[in-house]
């Protein structure tokens, strides 16, 4: 992995963290004494370390905009998909320990390994080298980020981050409609899980839709975020 750490300009000094970054749960099949970790507790904390990061980048680049048009740019770059190009970019697949039934290059899973390894960065180097990272492999695609489509439409953003959470694919409902024919409003809600994340109102249910999914969106980054 020394040339991962020339990429990253970062030189682990508890090599260990950097090899559980990248060890996957399947390496313990087979195993009756477990002398090793996998890369999920590193994920959990990297997770935290890169939504707060992304919250100070943007907090500091926009003095004037809302919590809501925050939380919005902050999920799009957060999310699994941008998360996963990271990792793509910096070829991370080549490097995961992992069982050979196990697809490597997985997005959801090179998301993760991503997040481990800002995690193990964080416990090894510090704060400061993840913002450093992340500055150089994350926050200079915010451009490209929110020019695309997982930034400039609300509902994929939700599926996207519904998914990533376990809450399964969003389920929009038609709570009430009325006006003229030629003139119609809707009331749209939105739910994932058990959970109902928003509602919102337009001309046309779509419209409703993706007001729904930009007032779920601000409820989520209050809650898992």
């Amino acid at each position: 992995m020394q040339k991962l750490e020339q990429t990253l300009n970062c030189s682990f000094k508890d090599k260990g963290l950097l090899k559980q970054a990248f060890t996957h749960s399947s390496c313990k099949q087979g195993f009756s004494v477990l002398d090793f970790e996998t890369y999920e507790r590193l994920e959990f904390l990297g997770d935290s370390v890169v939504s707060f990061l992304t919250a100070e980048f943007l907090f500091l680049r926009y003095g004037k905009e809302n919590e809501g048009q925050l939380s919005k740019k902050k999920a799009a770059i957060v999310s699994g998909t941008v998360l996963a190009g990271v990792a793509k970019h910096l070829k991370l697949h080549l490097y995961l320990i992992a069982a050979e039934s196990v697809d490597k290059k997985n997005p959801a899973l090179m998301a993760d390994v991503f997040e481990a390894l800002v995690g193990a960065v964080y416990l090894d180097k510090g704060i400061e080298k993840c913002r450093e990272i992340l500055s150089k492999f994350l926050f200079s695609k915010e451009d490209e980020i929110l020019q695309s489509e997982i930034f400039q439409n609300p509902k994929t953003l939700l599926n996207e981050i519904t998914q990533k959470q376990g809450l399964g694919a969003p389920v929009y409902e038609l709570l009430e409609e009325w006006g003229e024919i030629h003139k119609r409003e809707f009331k749209m809600a939105v739910s994932a899980g058990s959970r109902r994340l928003g509602q919102g109102s337009g001309f046309s249910k779509k419209e409703a839709e993706q007001n729904a999914a930009k007032e779920a969106l601000k409820a989520l980054d209050k809650t898992l975020f």
